[in-house]
């Protein structure tokens, strides 16, 4: 499955309706300023600064969607010109031992230990230098009773192309954990 453009993740009627402006306005308004030469965080900067209280989401939402008509960013691009791929599973089981038991398979998998560990944060995480900017962050929310969310996201990927064998291989990783109560790959 590919990662779907803007415009057909926030409809133009909601843009209009949240911001005071449909999508061709905004990218009116942008283009008099010459906005295809700035970067991102310019473009929200500004926005966020000339758009008449218009909330930070939304002008993050309209940045997205001028750049990838504007052909700056692909769908699921970053800002940096990376993608990531990411896969959460929920089990049962406690916080610490899953954390140990996926650091382990996580490390076997890469045959590479972790380059950091965080475990005493309220999001216990471990995080993997891959090849080049690459990088892969393993993280284990507590959830409700005897549940906990593993989750695993693959950032810094070149270019399109490497997001889906990126988001097969680490649901394979994820599947490895047993009593799963929900999975969804993001």
């Amino acid at each position: 499955m590919g990662v779907k453009a803007n415009e057909s993740t926030v409809s133009a009627e909601k843009m209009l309706a949240a911001t005071g402006r449909h999508p061709d306005a905004w990218f009116s308004l942008l283009d008099s300023q010459n906005a295809t030469t700035w970067t991102h965080t310019a473009i929200a900067r500004w926005l966020h600064e000339n758009s008449d209280g218009v909330d930070g989401w939304w002008c993050q939402s309209i940045t997205i969607r001028y750049e990838q008509a504007r052909g700056m960013r692909a769908p699921g691009q970053k800002a940096d010109g990376t993608f990531s791929a990411a896969s959460t599973r929920t089990v049962r089981a406690a916080s610490s031992e899953v954390f140990e038991a996926a650091i382990g398979e996580v490390s076997e998998s890469l045959s590479a230990q972790p380059d950091s560990i965080n475990a005493g944060a309220k999001t216990p995480n471990a995080r993997w230098k891959l090849e080049g900017r690459q990088r892969l962050l393993l993280t284990v929310t507590p959830g409700l009773e005897d549940r906990v969310s593993l989750g695993l996201t693959h950032s810094g990927i070149p270019d399109g192309n490497g997001v889906a064998p990126a988001k097969d291989a680490i649901a394979k990783l994820l599947a490895r954990f047993d009593s799963p109560v929900a999975s969804s790959p993001s």
